[in-house]
């Protein structure tokens, strides 16, 4: 198996327990809160790891990081948490989670030119179409 692709399904895993702890735990805090909270707690155990590194980033690196931590971590944390809150029920935002892979797919198109093959194409269908009935 590839040891990538074993580290991304870890990783799945155990943004699993997200949506259990927000639910269980968070149901009727303020989104923007948990959001925030989550993640200055969570950047706490990055901190060592941040000071020990021996990484430079030029100033362009440094703008795409600030643009990469808003989007994809700040937004997109405060929408998934909000959504996980409203949703009603565990099972449902569990089935959106997979439209990570399609979405993926097509800004993986847009932006860093990869070729949508048939397979790909055909894939997302039945991906969308799996979603459509397990959601009705």
């Amino acid at each position: 198996m590839d040891l990538g692709l074993l580290y991304v399904i870890i990783g799945e895993l155990l943004w699993a327990g997200e949506i259990i702890f927000i639910r269980k735990f968070f149901q009727h805090n303020n989104p923007f809160f948990v959001a925030a909270a989550g993640s200055i707690v969570g950047s706490l155990f990055y901190l060592p790891v941040f000071f020990a590194s021996k990484e430079k980033l030029s100033l362009n690196s440094w703008v795409v990081m600030i643009i990469y931590a808003f989007s994809s971590w700040f937004l997109a944390q405060i929408f998934y948490v909000a959504g996980i809150q409203k949703s009603s029920n565990a099972l449902g935002i569990t089935f959106a989670v997979l439209s990570l892979p399609l979405f993926t797919l097509i800004l993986s198109a847009l932006f860093l030119k990869e070729a949508l093959t048939v397979k790909t194409i055909v894939g997302g269908i039945v991906m969308i179409i799996g979603f459509l009935i397990i959601s009705l």
